[in-house]
């Protein structure tokens, strides 16, 4: 009988398991959970919150004095309505034939909107293009313009409105520092020339293009993207806080 070679067992092979899979789940499930602890603290309402922050500030200061509320008789001053200036209907008329006896400003609009007239010239007509030094044909006609002006109650207001082009000269920072300054040259110029009341100086840039009247072709609409607005507004005029003449 012939003798039997022992028995060897070879190396194992090795199986790839699936037990990564484990550590895998844990960090999402680790994520998931940062994420959604993360957006509920970003979208906490704080009305839903006030009845446990008024709880807890009663318990932890009993001795909290109680407030009561008390009406006062007469409303604060700040509330009361402004005097109203003269009839918008009205001026809008004088101001409109006034408007049309100035040569320079035939291109200009007079138009209404929410309580107040607005004179538009365009910027082209006083300026040269992205500057603020008026020209002296633009000098002449504001003063015509202030003679107007002088003869209302009314509040006045001056704003500058740039197109979307940006300033390429360097002499202004920004179409906003262009039509702030912009305007401060034309309330002067009517401060000049006889106005003395307040006038408030405001810079719109091209934050104000939308609000042209919407009767305006496409063409005429370009043309008064830069411009200057004399406003008349409905109110009997005093001085405010952006009162600068």
């Amino acid at each position: 009988m012939a003798n039997k070679l022992p028995f060897t067992r070879g190396p194992a092979k090795y199986v790839p398991g699936n037990a990564w899979m484990l550590t895998f789940a844990d960090l999402l499930s680790l994520l998931l959970t940062f994420f959604v602890l993360v957006f509920s603290m970003n979208t906490i309402r704080f009305e839903n919150w006030q009845a446990v922050v008024r709880t807890m500030s009663d318990e932890f200061n009993p001795n909290r004095p109680a407030i009561s509320p008390t009406e006062h008789q007469d409303p604060a001053s700040v509330l009361k309505s402004k005097p109203k200036g003269l009839n918008l209907a009205y001026l809008e008329a004088i101001v409109s034939q006034r408007f049309a006896q100035i040569p320079l400003f035939e291109n200009g609009q007079v138009w209404r909107m929410e309580g107040k007239v607005i004179v538009s010239i365009p910027a082209s007509l006083l300026f040269e293009r992205k500057d603020a030094i008026p020209n002296e044909a633009g000098v002449l006609a504001l003063r015509d313009i202030a003679g107007v002006l002088v003869q209302l109650r009314n509040k006045i207001q001056v704003a500058g409105h740039t197109d979307q082009t940006p300033v390429a000269n360097q002499l202004y920072r920004s179409n906003w520092e262009l039509s702030l300054t912009r305007a401060r040259v034309v309330a002067g110029i009517l401060s000049d020339a006889g106005y003395r009341e307040p006038m408030a100086v405001l810079g719109y840039a091209d934050t104000r293009y939308n609000q042209l009247p919407g009767s305006l072709t496409q063409q005429r609409r370009y043309d008064l993207a830069e411009r200057i607005d004399i406003i008349i507004v409905d109110e009997r005029r005093d001085r405010g806080l952006y009162d600068l003449f």
